[in-house]
């Protein structure tokens, strides 16, 4: 059971949910005197007609790339964590970027990762990073929207669980936040109110969901309470 946020993941891609991200994962580690690693992915392959010559070429401007990317990943992450010091670190890899998030995620306590919440046909999830590492990591994700840096977001939680779950982690999580921000935790794991009233007095909601999904429970409340765009929502998996 992650009750410490020591090692906290914020994969970035530049936009302005990125730097939503960013700035409460910085908030988060300095109030529980954590780390932040910023990690960009991008995968970079050579086409197989490449020749030798060519391939060694490429090679070298991907490793000068890569520094300069580097060096671009700390600045943005030092400008969109708004004065917040904190200790920080950027990270970037060539490879695809769910495959890097999982990897570097399995030894985070927390991944905070933006989400476009698009809606209609183009469902948040379809296709989307932010579903994939949703669905595959057994890490708390907080899932964060690009005007979520605009409000505080750790005024007062609300914890509440899936159907058939205990929720202890999810509350352990929420406890931990609450207890460095001096935020008063809600304890709403009994309660079935609709998700659009998840958000009515709460900044931030941690939701218990099962380890191994149920497609219908997603349906019917993960995904509208991500497009809802109320505010960020931290979903800790639970067996």
């Amino acid at each position: 059971m992650i009750t410490t946020l020591q090692e906290i993941l914020v994969p970035v891609d530049f936009g302005d949910a990125s730097a939503a991200a960013v700035r409460i994962a910085a908030t988060l580690a300095k109030g529980c005197g954590g780390r932040v690693t910023l990690l960009h992915a991008e995968a970079l392959e050579a086409p197989v007609y490449f020749t030798s010559e060519q391939v060694e070429a490429l090679a070298l401007e991907r490793r000068n790339r890569r520094a300069q990317a580097q060096q671009y990943l700390e600045a943005y992450g030092r400008r969109h964590s708004h004065g917040v010091e904190v200790a920080m670190r950027a990270v970037i890899e060539t490879r695809p970027p769910v495959e890097a998030i999982e990897r570097y995620g399995a030894d985070a306590d927390l991944i905070v990762i933006g989400t476009h919440g698009r809606s209609g046909p183009g469902l948040w999830w379809l296709g989307s990073v932010t579903e994939r590492v949703l669905r595959n990591t057994t890490r708390p994700v907080l899932v964060v929207h690009a005007n979520d840096e605009q409000r505080p977001p750790f005024g007062r939680l609300a914890v509440y669980a899936a159907p058939g779950l205990r929720g202890e982690a999810a509350i352990a999580l929420a406890g931990r936040i609450g207890h460095a921000f001096d935020a008063e935790v809600a304890d709403r794991r009994a309660d079935t109110s609709a998700v659009s009233a998840m958000f009515d007095d709460v900044s931030l909601v941690v939701v218990a969901e099962p380890r191994v999904h149920d497609r219908l429970w997603r349906t019917r409340v993960g995904e509208p309470l991500i497009r809802a765009g109320a505010g960020p929502v931290l979903f800790v998996p639970e067996d």
